[in-house]
């Protein structure tokens, strides 16, 4: 994502405000005409939205209530990190009320972070370095991404029953029948595999195969004999 935001460094608003990415948050929410509004955060969301992020990096226009959903997600804290969105107040305040403007961390220097940002210097996408004590907190889109992957994992459905799978089989150095007899008493193949020795699953598939082959040709051969 820091690649695309870092693609519009001098971008520009047009005439009387617009932007892009405001006409573009227009598809989002309805209750106004987002094309000639501040846009710092609509950047963002933009960029985001252009990546597939939705989902863990939210689609806002407005910095308090973005900052907002990622306390909601318990993925808002004070740490600076590559990735993060950072949250600031032009006072120097701690209040998530009191955030003016949002950008993204690119780099971490000790106590001073490097962003990239739209709607700054007026009407610009920059690159800025800034100091922390302007800052009110970052959220973490990535600690969200995380906890939905892993939630997804956690809910995977299993195999239903009778889904064929491709095992494993390990065996003891004894001589064990791999084929059974069929109806007309056809004699059993058998194999002898080394201590702790295993059937790829791919040979346990074939040797499933030819068992269900020999057993139709025992009972076609029965019957042809009647």
């Amino acid at each position: 994502m820091i690649k695309l935001l870092k693609s519009y460094v001098g971008y520009s608003e047009q005439a009387g405000g617009y932007t892009k990415f405001g006409d573009w948050y227009n598809s989002v929410e309805f209750d106004s005409d987002y094309s000639t509004q501040p846009w710092c955060d609509m950047f963002l969301s933009w960029a985001a939205h252009q990546l597939g992020y939705d989902e863990w990096f939210g689609q806002f226009a407005h910095t308090v209530a973005h900052a907002d959903w990622f306390i909601a997600q318990d993925a808002f804290g004070t740490t600076p990190e590559q990735g993060a969105v950072v949250f600031f107040d032009w006072s120097g305040g701690d209040s998530v009320d009191g955030i003016d403007h949002v950008g993204m961390v690119i780099d971490v220097d000790g106590d001073t972070i490097h962003t990239i940002e739209g709607n700054v210097d007026g009407q610009y996408v920059r690159e800025k370095t800034r100091d922390q004590s302007i800052v009110v907190g970052y959220g973490y889109p990535d600690k969200i991404k995380a906890r939905l992957e892993a939630e997804t994992m956690a809910i995977a459905p299993s195999p239903a029953p009778g889904v064929l799978k491709a095992v494993h089989a390990t065996y003891t150095p004894a001589t064990h029948t791999v084929i059974g007899a069929g109806p007309s008493g056809v004699a059993a193949a058998a194999y002898t595999p080394g201590a702790g020795q295993a059937i790829p699953g791919g040979a346990a598939l074939l040797i499933g195969i030819l068992i269900a082959l020999l057993a139709v040709a025992a009972c076609l051969k029965a019957h042809l004999t009647r």
